[in-house]
């Protein structure tokens, strides 16, 4: 095949996706739907782990890792998705993070500083990473450290806590990271 065939190909691959991913995220808002009722986590991580290796147990290992890599980024998207759904998680995230640090979302601040961790085998930064930047909010600074085998995280995010993509974005960490807490608005 010529490299123009190729990219034929490939368009015509991502057509068909296409619908499938509309239908995945039709799928993600009737879970959200039913969680604000019922008030259950949208992340359950042991879910996840069956999911990609039932999925991927047949995959080539010469992509397996690529394959697994997708599905936690498409998965992660969803889920981003069904935070935005879920102003009372957002707010309920939000103010217990603000009520432990004693700071106050009405304090005039133009970013926020927060800190997680996370096993260093089973750290998944890069979808905090994404996640940032599918909320469009900035990460202004960034520093990790690890300790007898955690990554500690802290970062200083470009925005206010009242921001819509702020607010889903401190709720999926909050939600997904461990020890997640905010530690200053400035």
């Amino acid at each position: 095949m010529t490299l123009e065939e190729i990219r034929v190909e490939i368009d015509s691959i991502d057509s068909a996706i296409k619908p499938l991913f509309i239908r995945r995220m039709e799928c993600a808002k009737h879970v959200a739907e039913v969680k604000a009722v019922s008030g259950g986590d949208v992340y359950a991580p042991a879910r996840e782990r069956e999911i990609l290796e039932c999925r991927s147990s047949d995959v080539d290992a010469g992509i397996c890792e690529e394959y697994v890599t997708f599905l936690k980024h498409l998965m992660s998207v969803c889920r981003r998705y069904e935070y935005g759904l879920l102003g009372g998680m957002q707010e309920q995230v939000i103010a217990d993070a603000l009520d432990k640090a004693g700071l106050s979302a009405d304090a005039e601040h133009g970013s926020v500083e927060i800190g997680f961790s996370a096993r260093y085998e089973d750290s998944d930064l890069n979808l905090f990473v994404n996640m940032a930047k599918l909320n469009r909010v900035g990460i202004c600074r960034m520093q990790l450290e690890l300790k007898d085998g955690r990554q500690q995280i802290t970062m200083t995010l470009d925005g206010n806590v009242k921001d819509e993509g702020m607010k889903r974005l401190l709720c999926q960490i909050g939600k997904e990271a461990e020890e997640f807490r905010i530690m200053g608005l400035r």
